[in-house]
């Protein structure tokens, strides 16, 4: 492990000033960040990188920081510093290219950068041999749900080189039989078999003791993350909350490594619904739901309903083309490539594969009810950073089309606010999606085609089968409303996760708000760090008790009081 990121030769530095000359895009990007970091470094001063005296240099925190980006580089700081500050010694893995992400830390003190391609190059890894594991996992003609199956170590090396397939793709069913996409999966597979055999060997010699990590599917990520889980590492994931200033916190085991991050576990959930359940919940509740869905809220973090209008039912009806004579089911879809394959089980092999079967079943069995299939709105966003312009689900729904007049096309970009479907729709299907979740609030009843987040509460319809799940479909018009007992259950848990799984870090760091109309910009989420001091880095509640969790507890969910 380098003890500090290696500085880079001019070679280097003069191909990078080049390209810059020429992509202004990428010019502005830079200058940004750089801003940023200029800014950041005036804020702070000299208190950032004090308080490592305390630190024990053979207690490790690891930190997997893989970015560049200023809100997670900055978000990594402050943990690094809390645990710092408990006694612990972060350890910052990295990639050699992540400058920015190198002066942050460097703003706190935090020299002990593990550079992971250095590291890789330093193993001296037999890449025949490699190549063998690789091919000896794989059956002659790979499937995605074959794909999944594949452990190495114990760890899902498949999943973690399909979900980075997708994701470079941009495509939620990857076509293994394609020669281009066989030849970048393989190459993944044998990146996150490399990834399993060097955190093995950097576990065996460095004795940490906990792990933060972020997209806990990806590469080098998912190898790091789930190997340090074999090897008995406290680990934690996180991400960005869905309300504006919170972060998710959740403990893994290696057990548990399939769940959602934002999930309840089966302990946390048991605890709650030893609690009561009052009409003043259900009021915070509605609170709750009015930040999330209020056009223009400057609560939701993703912004999903900016511009979107909040309509009647009648207006709904009226728009779509809804018959008013026939109840309503609506199938969300998933953003199908983005972290696809991270949690739970599907019961069809993806989520594209998922909506291209309900949507074909609908089209043909179901004419008894109106169908709107509703493409996910975060698309509007993920597609304009990523350079696109269309849904990648519409690629599989065009060889449906034209639909018949009881399936209606809701694209991401509709007007109409999703709130607005509440008091609509009679039946909600989705994999895993939030809103299996939130409609049961309200008594809609949601079938679900796969684990991973919230089946086994209590509130939502699982199909065990295939055949089950079309059965269902089948006879849907016939399903009541669900019973009060449980749209409370729903309630509850809804309420616990959008208010207390939801750590506010507001009075430490921040939060600025994503612009939608800059999703190119690497600033367009950020944080503002407070403290001008490290007696105020100290006082800050949120950090105290996340510090608290983290180095003493063993429960694993991080809940507000």
């Amino acid at each position: 492990m380098s003890s500090a990121v290696r500085h880079p030769s001019l070679r280097p530095i003069l191909k990078r000033t080049w390209h810059l000359l020429k992509h202004p895009t990428d010019r502005r990007r830079y200058l940004e960040v750089w801003a940023d970091l200029i800014r950041t470094r005036h804020m702070l001063g000299r208190w950032a990188a004090q308080g490592a005296e305390s630190a024990d240099p053979n207690q490790l925190c690891a930190i997997l920081s893989f970015t560049n980006l200023p809100l997670h580089a900055k978000f990594h700081c402050l943990i690094a510093k809390t645990m710092q500050r408990r006694g612990y010694t972060p350890v910052i893995f990295t990639y050699r290219g992540n400058r920015f992400g190198h002066e942050y830390f460097r703003l706190f003190g935090f020299d002990r950068l593990l550079v992971w391609e250095d590291y890789l190059e330093s193993l001296y890894f037999d890449e025949a041999e490699i190549d063998r594991i690789a091919r000896a996992l794989l059956p002659p003609k790979p499937t995605i749900a074959g794909v999944l199956l594949v452990r190495y170590h114990g760890v899902a090396v498949g999943k973690h080189a399909l979900s980075v397939t997708a994701r470079r793709l941009i495509e939620g069913r990857p076509d293994l039989d394609n020669p281009r996409t066989q030849s970048l999966f393989q190459g993944l597979l044998r990146d996150s078999i490399r990834g399993v055999l060097a955190a093995e060997r950097f576990l065996r010699k460095t004795p940490v003791k906990k792990m933060l990590v972020r997209d806990s599917g990806y590469i080098p990520n998912g190898p790091i993350f789930e190997t340090a889980l074999e090897k008995g590492v406290d680990c934690v994931v996180y991400e960005q909350g869905q309300r504006r200033g919170t972060w998710i916190f959740k403990r893994y085991t290696a057990e548990s490594k399939g769940q959602h991050y934002f999930s309840l576990s089966a302990s946390t959930w048991e605890r709650i619904q030893t609690q009561p359940w009052t009409s003043a919940d259900d009021q915070r509740l509605d609170a709750e739901f009015a930040g999330r869905y209020t056009p223009h809220s400057t609560d939701d973090t993703r912004r999903l309903q900016s511009g979107k209008k909040i309509k009647t039912p009648d207006e709904v009806r009226a728009q779509l083309g809804l018959d008013p004579g026939k109840k309503t089911a609506v199938i969300f879809s998933h953003v199908a490539w983005d972290a696809a394959f991270f949690f739970g089980a599907c019961l069809f092999e993806d989520f594209e594969n998922w909506l291209f079967q309900t949507v074909k079943f609908a089209a043909a069995e179901c004419p008894h009810l109106n169908w709107i299939v509703k493409l996910h709105p975060f698309n509007a966003f993920k597609l304009q950073r990523e350079g696109k312009t269309e849904e990648s689900e519409m690629r599989l729904l065009r060889s449906l089309m034209p639909l018949p007049p009881h399936i209606i096309l809701m694209r991401a970009d509709t007007d109409i606010n999703t709130s607005a479907l509440f008091p609509l729709v009679d039946y909600v299907l989705t994999v895993n999606g939030t809103v299996g979740m939130e409609f049961p609030c309200f008594g809609v009843p949601a079938v679900l085609a796969g684990t991973g987040r919230y089946n086994g509460k209590g509130f939502t319809i699982e199909p065990p089968t295939v055949e089950a799940y079309f059965e269902t479909l089948r006879t849907l018009h016939a399903l009541p409303r669900l019973d009060e007992a449980s749209q409370r259950k729903a309630r509850q848990h809804f309420y616990t996760l959008t208010a207390r799984r939801q750590t506010s870090l507001e009075d430490i760091a921040p939060m600025q708000l994503k612009r939608l109309n800059e999703a190119v910009s690497d600033i367009h989420d950020n944080i503002t760090i407070k403290a001008r001091s490290l007696v105020e880095f100290d006082q800050a509640q949120s950090l105290r008790r996340f510090g608290e969790w983290f180095d003493t507890s063993t429960d694993p969910d991080l809940l507000e009081p």
